[in-house]
Formats: structure tokens, C-alpha cells, sequence
């Protein structure tokens, strides 16, 4: 199992289709349809999100040992996910697990009556045994599901402040605390006192986690010690996004295969864009998993699986984005319970249809990570050392930190992690989630940031390093005013009105603080009298770049004035090692890799439902012939062209709405 295939493409199936005979004769009448379509078969152990009790959970445990054998004689991989081990949320609680355990708890006492502590003996025996007789019923992987978490079990959000856990966290530290004093220690002042405990509490989130990932491995390998166990995730920064622990507590002392599913929210076609955001979301989540980790099968989710709620084209446009992003490969959960299974059949279809284009994309992105405009951010990012306040229910940093990555919309390659790092993008308090040499190194090289960072920068006395301060700040009525700097290329006196009355922000005047300060905007009112500059360059004593943006950085950007400049912005950060960047003003997501002997591929979605043509690239490498692969089309071979100022631009003649593509640099 340790060699197993990274590309696999998994079913998740619900009881409906395996409890009983009539059930898993329509599921394997449904793959049958279309053979080649899917590699391996994952069935959940429950319908509703709670723990089930033990008397249920036995003879399902059983029923599993005799279906099992009978979907792998099928030629399928079969394996079981644990809907819930500690639960989700309140749901069907008269017919779920209900025990004197406590409950997950909110810092205000409140719980949730489906989710258990994750840290209390009683839970711990508890998956113990779950895991023991999935474990005993003979499946080829078993996946712990996305209820291990601390955050979001409805109705509560931020757990667990249990009287157990209060104290245990005390004990940890020598404090006798209640609930209230440990909330308070966290919320109050001075500052480096509240990130002190912030950062403990994160610490004993992630070893709660990785406690309860121990327990259900060991109890997995006790009875099959080759069985790889997978878990699956979102973004877990409250929980402290320790996915080397916890993969190291799911592989156990003898280095058992683990797998990884990363996640998040996206079940509609209502807003398009949600698949690119949450193509970011498994970015993230990839760049944080240790060597080895394989399959890592991403999470896509068609809850609550009304089939025209969400389309194929979309699905897999979704599946694209996420190995794009790292995923070697899907994870559907795309069937509904108790609807006919033949309402799924166009999903099975286009899954088999676009299986060599999703084995092209893992050939051409296998052994690399995505290179460009970095995000910044670390594990200890929830803690948001900087913010006072209700630090458990508003999540400054988080909000930040998700602001920039709409740069990737306008056709410049998203990085999700320090490696594939060409430029730093800093926004609010994120710079303070790192330590003083982090951001030195940062800003030694190239850093687009919004005043919010200048501001967390220039409290750690680093302020020099951005050429810059805040001069005025002003709640109305201003636009902004592209200056003649080359950047702007032919935009100079091109005007931005963001219409501060319809979506407030404060725009701010930057007043430079050292010599060699380039303006590239100023701020202009109604009256078209100037207010200072708003957008500037700076090279500083470190050798570093620096772009400051006080008029809507990361928003109302979609012009082709604006957008034009950003990529000019971000390529001269850079020093020139943007590897690619859309240079037609077409809303064009990217993902830009180099495989292990440097060959560059570029994964491209137009996520606009207007065709491009031509769609124009501009490329780091010199002219070379590229293979051009079309999900749902064929292949051809272009030749990039020399460019002005150096590199290529590469022409991709017919670029179809909500399209995908495949581009490998010979």
C-alpha cells in the first residue's frame, strides 16, 4: 500500500448505497456504467453528522466486512470514512450517540449537543473502539473525517473551554484558571502577555488534535498495521495547522502510509469564483503536508447533492483548480442518498472523459510546488498578536490574509507557501505573525502591501524598510490618479474612482520617509485637487522592493488600466522571476510549476464566461515550443515568440468560457 498510485480518483458513498443488498446492487450497477471512471470506493460509516452509538456502529461494522469484499472483486480499492469521532454539529440527536461525556464548549459555556470534547477519556475509548471494528472489517484505508477540528460545530465556533480542558491547559502552565480568566488572559493587555497565551492555546489545539489522530491510528494498526489512515481538513488555523504532527500521530511508530484530503466550502455553481477560491484553500493546506504524504485527494462536495445545483462543467473545472493547487487527485462526494442513482450518471461520464487530461496535469505537476505571488502567512497566523479584543469571534489576520489572492483573477500565479516565493503579498497584521528575521528576509527581496501591514510593520520599528507613512487618511470622495511612472505603462492620468460613498474604505495620502520614494498614484477629490500620493516604490538599504497601496488594494482592481499596472507592479518586485502572468485583460487564473529538472507547466482556467482569443501569456523563458492540452479537447503544439523587454509571449488562439488548460514548456 506504501506504493499505491498518487493519482487515484475516489467515490465517497453513502450508506444508502451499502447497508443494504438493493442499495450496493444500484451502486455497482452505477460504476459498472463507466468502469474506468473511478479507482476506489470510500463508504461512510453514517448518514447524520453526531457520533453513533457503539450498539449501532457494531453491526454496521459488520455489514462492512461483507460488502467490502464485494466491491474490490469489482476491481475497486474500498476503504471506510468515519463520518463522525468526535461529531459535527446537532443533527438527529434522539438516534445518536448520547453520553454523560462533555461536550464541545463555546468560551461563553455554551455547547454543542453533537460534538464531543476531542480531549476526554471518555471520547478517547470511545474512538478507540470505533476505529477498532472499522479496523476488524477489512478495508484498504481508513479516513478520519473533518469533525476533528475545534472550530465551527454548530451552534458554537471557537471550543473547547470544557471544565477538562480549562484545566488540563492550566495544569499544562502551573494556573489554576476558570473559563473566564483563561478567555481573559488571551483578550487582555499588554500585548505580548495576550500572544503569550494565544500561542500556548494554539499549542494544546494542535495536541488535542494530534491526541485524538493517535488514538484512532493505533486502534487502526492494532488490528491492520499496513492500513494508511487519511484525514481529512479545511483551513485549521485555530486549530494551529500542525499537519506534520498529526500526519506523524496518524503514521504512528512504525511509519504507517498516511493520507491527506484537504477541503473547504464550495457546493454551487451560484458564484463561480468559489472554485478558484477554494483551489487556495487546498494550496494552503498542501504546502503544510510533509514529504510523503500520498494520495492527497482532494474534497469535492456537491452537499446536499441536488444535481442541478451544481454542473459538471463545474465539478470538474473544480478538480482541475485543486491539483493545479497540489492535490494529486479528487475525492468526489458528489451522490446524493436517496435519489436514483442514474441522476449521477453525467457526473461519471465527464469524470471518465477527463481522466487523461487529470493524468497530464499530475504527470506535468508531480515533484513540484506553485511559483509566484505569495500571501504571506504561518501556523501561528490565528493568533493575531496585534489585535486586542474579542480575539475567539473576529479574525483580523485571517481576513487579511485572504484579501491579495484576488490578484490571482487578474492572470498572475498564486504561491501558497515560503518555497515558491517570488514576491511577498502582506495585508492588516499578517507581518506581525512573523518573527523580526522573517520579515527582514521578506523585505529583502520583493513586497506589495496595503497600509494596514505598513502600520503592523512600522510598531515593530521596521517602518524604514517601506520608504513611506501615512500623511492623511480620507473617508470621502476621493479617486485615485495613475501617475506617468513606467510602471503605468501608457496609463499615466488614467483616474480609479472606487466610489468611497457606496463601499467605504479610507484612502491615505503616503508621505515618503526616505530618499528614492516613486510615486505611482496620487490621490485626487472631486475637484480634481491632489491629496498626496497613494501608491509608491521603494528600493530600500536591504536591496529589497517594496510597493505601498493606500487606495483599494485589493479591491475594484478589475479595470485594464489597474489591473495592467499590478502585473507591471508584481513583475518588477519580482526582479524578473514571475515564471509566467496572463498579459491579456481577461479574468484568468494560473497556477505556474517547474518539475524536478526545472521544465516549467501552467495550469490556466478562464473564469469568465466571455471567450478570450487570442489569450496572450507572458513567459519567463525564452521562446520554446509548448504542448497545449484542452480539458475536454485535444492537443496541439504552440511556439512562444520573443518578448520586448525580455522572456516570451505565448498566444493561445481560442480560449472558450469557464475553460481549462494545460500548457508544458519542451
Amino acid at each position: 500500500m506504501a506504493n499505491v498510485r498518487d493519482d487515484l480518483i475516489a467515490l465517497r458513498v453513502g450508506t444508502a448505497q451499502w447497508l443494504t443488498d438493493a442499495g450496493l446492487a444500484d451502486l455497482m450497477l452505477f460504476l459498472g456504467s463507466h468502469p474506468g471512471a473511478i479507482d476506489e470506493v470510500v463508504l461512510f460509516t453514517s448518514f447524520t453528522h453526531p457520533p453513533l452509538p457503539l450498539e449501532v456502529m457494531a453491526p454496521r461494522a459488520s455489514r462492512l466486512a461483507q460488502v467490502l469484499p464485494q466491491i474490490r472483486a469489482a476491481g475497486y480499492q474500498v476503504g471506510v470514512n468515519v463520518l463522525s469521532s468526535m461529531g459535527h454539529h446537532e443533527e438527529n440527536l434522539p438516534h445518536s450517540l448520547c453520553a454523560p461525556w462533555p461536550l464541545v464548549t463555546d468560551p461563553d459555556g455554551r455547547v454543542s449537543r453533537g460534538s464531543y470534547c476531542p480531549a476526554s477519556p471518555e471520547l478517547l475509548d470511545y474512538v478507540r473502539t470505533v476505529y477498532t471494528l472499522v479496523a476488524q472489517a477489512g478495508p484498504d484505508f481508513v479516513w478520519v473525517d473533518d469533525d476533528v477540528r475545534l472550530m465551527g460545530h454548530m451552534p458554537v465556533s471557537a471550543t473547547c473551554f470544557c471544565e477538562g480542558c480549562v484545566a488540563r491547559f492550566g495544569a499544562r502552565h502551573h494556573v489554576d484558571f476558570t473559563r473566564a480568566s483563561l478567555v481573559a488572559a488571551m483578550q487582555g493587555e499588554p500585548n505580548a502577555c495576550r500572544a503569550a497565551w494565544r500561542a500556548r492555546w494554539l499549542q494544546y489545539n494542535r495536541d488535542t488534535i494530534a491526541g485524538l489522530l493517535r488514538v484512532a491510528a493505533a486502534a487502526t494498526h492494532a488490528v491492520r498495521p499496513e492500513v494508511p489512515v487519511g484525514f481529512m481538513t479545511g483551513d485549521r488555523f485555530y486549530e494551529g495547522y500542525a499537519f506534520a504532527e498529526w500526519a506523524a500521530a496518524l503514521a504512528g511508530p512504525d511509519s504507517a502510509p498516511v493520507r491527506w484530503r484537504p477541503g473547504g466550502g464550495f457546493y454551487s455553481d451560484d458564484a463561480y469564483m468559489g472554485l478558484v477560491d477554494k483551489a487556495h484553500d487546498v494550496g494552503r493546506q498542501v504546502s503544510q503536508l510533509p514529504d510523503g504524504i500520498r494520495p492527497i485527494q482532494s474534497e469535492i462536495e456537491n452537499f446536499p447533492y441536488q444535481r442541478l445545483r451544481k454542473s459538471v462543467t463545474v465539478t470538474l473545472l473544480e478538480t482541475v483548480a485543486h491539483m493545479a493547487a497540489g492535490a494529486t487527485g479528487p475525492a468526489y462526494n458528489i451522490i446524493g442518498s436517496n435519489d436514483p442513482l442514474g441522476e449521477y450518471l453525467p457526473f461519471l461520464a465527464g469524470i471518465d472523459a477527463a481522466r487523461p487530461f487529470l493524468a497530464a496535469v499530475r504527470r506535468a505537476t508531480a515533484g513540484s510546488v506553485p511559483v509566484g505571488i505569495w500571501p504571506a502567512w504561518n501556523r501561528d497566523l490565528f493568533a493575531d498578536p496585534g489585535s486586542a479584543g474579542d480575539w475567539l469571534r473576529a479574525h483580523p489576520g485571517l481576513e487579511a490574509l485572504r484579501r491579495p489572492y484576488v490578484l490571482g483573477e487578474l492572470g498572475l500565479p498564486i504561491a501558497y507557501g515560503p518555497a515558491g516565493r517570488r514576491i511577498t503579498v502582506w495585508s492588516g497584521p499578517v507581518p506581525a505573525a512573523f518573527t523580526t528575521a522573517e520579515q527582514l528576509d521578506m523585505l529583502s527581496g520583493g513586497v506589495l502591501m496595503d497600509v494596514g501591514a505598513l502600520r503592523t510593520l512600522e510598531a515593530q520599528g521596521l517602518g524604514r524598510y517601506c520608504g513611506v507613512q501615512v500623511a492623511a487618511e480620507y473617508a470621502h470622495d476621493m479617486s485615485e490618479v495613475l501617475s506617468g511612472h513606467p510602471l503605468n505603462a501608457d496609463f499615466g492620468g488614467w483616474s480609479r474612482d472606487c466610489r468611497q460613498s457606496f463601499w467605504p474604505q479610507v484612502a491615505y495620502h503616503l508621505a515618503a520617509t526616505q530618499a528614492g520614494v516613486a510615486e505611482l498614484a496620487h490621490l485626487v477629490d472631486y475637484a480634481q485637487v491632489s491629496h498626496g500620493s497613494c501608491m509608491t516604490a521603494f528600493q530600500n538599504e536591504l536591496g529589497g522592493r517594496v510597493v505601498v497601496a493606500g487606495y483599494y488594494p485589493w479591491t475594484l482592481i478589475h479595470n485594464l488600466a489597474k489591473s495592467t499596472q499590478l502585473k507591471a507592479v508584481c513583475y518588477w518586485l519580482s526582479g524578473g522571476t514571475l515564471p509566467v502572468w496572463v498579459e491579456s485583460f481577461a479574468r484568468a487564473p494560473v497556477w505556474a510549476r517547474r518539475d524536478p529538472d526545472g521544465r516549467l507547466s501552467v495550469v490556466l482556467i478562464n473564469a469568465s464566461l466571455d471567450p478570450v482569443s487570442p489569450l496572450v501569456l507572458r513567459v519567463a523563458e525564452a521562446p520554446a515550443p509548448v504542448l497545449h492540452t484542452e480539458l475536454g479537447g485535444g492537443t496541439a503544439f504552440l511556439h512562444g515568440e520573443v518578448a520586448q523587454n525580455g522572456g516570451s509571449r505565448l498566444s493561445l488562439p481560442a480560449v472558450a468560457p469557464w475553460s481549462a488548460h494545460l500548457l508544458q514548456w519542451r
